[in-house]
């Protein structure tokens, strides 16, 4: 009888071996949403400004009946014309929200209510509080790990091209991303460079897997940071990393794609152990023949979007001005 049942356990084990997905592919049936997943996609907290809206939208990328959200920003005019307007996502940082993006809402209504800068939308993306906007590898075991890129790419942005009236393609859709949005920024639009024609990254982790101080934020996504499993790892980052994309789409990112880099000089990912973090990515840019706006913020550290939002320093406008000015 103990045999019997020795025979049945290891039956089933080796059954569990074989039904894990490969990886560096995302499976949506390998685990189920949960509660944390979902509180990732969707916010809990839908407080948003006068000037916003709280939405949602489905997300079948990740499975059926699941749901994200967003922060929505509609320009005052957009009721009282029949025009299509370009739009901005706005990706947030690590461990953060939709709500990341209120201050660059904030700062966009002011310049179009000025008239410095032309109307546009701005969606402020939940995505996941550690994701870097790339599908996870599914070696990587983080409850809310998940179809990022997918879910973005496949579901979000045609739900916002088919509900609002916007300019739909590469000339009137842009990316702001902080930090870990960086990442996210440069990446998607050097991967889609036929669906980004803007890419701004504010102090953007454009780092390498072994400048990452915290282990957890690679460990969510891409898998274990140490041991013998770390190589894995590190071969999925740099996979999806934005120089593997910069590399093979250089040509159409040349043609099609404006970018933007800012970093504070008191940032360690403006240096870090006499890496210069930022400015070698864009090196790396100039390097392949790709043009790059690239500024370094005197007196600044790595939260840029609370020193613009408390004002102390200015929100460098002009890169969005330019991108949307015939657009007026």
């Amino acid at each position: 009888m103990k045999k019997i049942k020795f025979t049945l356990l290891l039956l089933m084990i080796v059954s569990t071996i074989n039904a894990q997905p490969p990886m560096g592919k995302f499976d949506p049936q390998s685990r189920s949403p949960g509660v944390e997943a979902d509180t990732a996609w969707v916010a809990t907290n839908k407080t948003v400004p006068s000037i916003a809206r709280f939405e949602t939208y489905p997300t079948p990328a990740r499975g059926a009946n699941t749901q994200g959200s967003y922060m929505l920003y509609l320009p005052k005019e957009y009721a009282s014309t029949t025009k299509k307007y370009p739009v901005i996502y706005y990706f947030h940082g690590g461990n953060g929200s939709q709500r990341d993006g209120e201050w660059f809402i904030k700062k966009m209504d002011a310049a179009i209510a000025s008239g410095k800068m032309p109307p546009v939308i701005i969606i402020s993306v939940q995505a996941l509080p550690i994701g870097w906007y790339c599908n996870a590898n599914v070696g990587a075991q983080g409850v809310i790990s998940g179809p990022i890129e997918d879910v973005l790419i496949q579901n979000l942005i045609p739900h916002i091209d088919a509900t609002y009236r916007t300019i739909a393609s590469y000339q009137g859709r842009g990316i702001e991303g902080w930090s870990m949005g960086g990442f996210g920024a440069t990446r998607l639009a050097f991967k889609y460079p036929n669906i980004f024609g803007f890419a701004s990254s504010l102090a953007g982790a454009v780092i390498d897997f072994k400048d990452e101080h915290n282990p957890q934020y690679l460990e969510n996504t891409f898998g274990p940071a140490t041991g013998k499993e770390a190589q894995k790892s590190e071969e999925y980052f740099n996979s999806v990393h934005p120089k593997k994309y910069a590399k093979e789409n250089a040509l159409l990112i040349k043609q099609n794609v404006k970018i933007r880099l800012l970093v504070g000089k008191e940032d360690w990912l403006y240096s870090s152990k006499g890496k210069l973090i930022t400015k070698n990515f864009s090196d790396y840019l100039t390097n392949l023949g790709i043009k790059n706006e690239y500024t370094v913020l005197e007196g600044l550290g790595h939260m840029l979007p609370s020193d613009f939002d408390q004002n102390k320093a200015e929100y460098p406008l002009q890169f969005w001005i330019d991108a949307f000015k015939n657009q007026k």
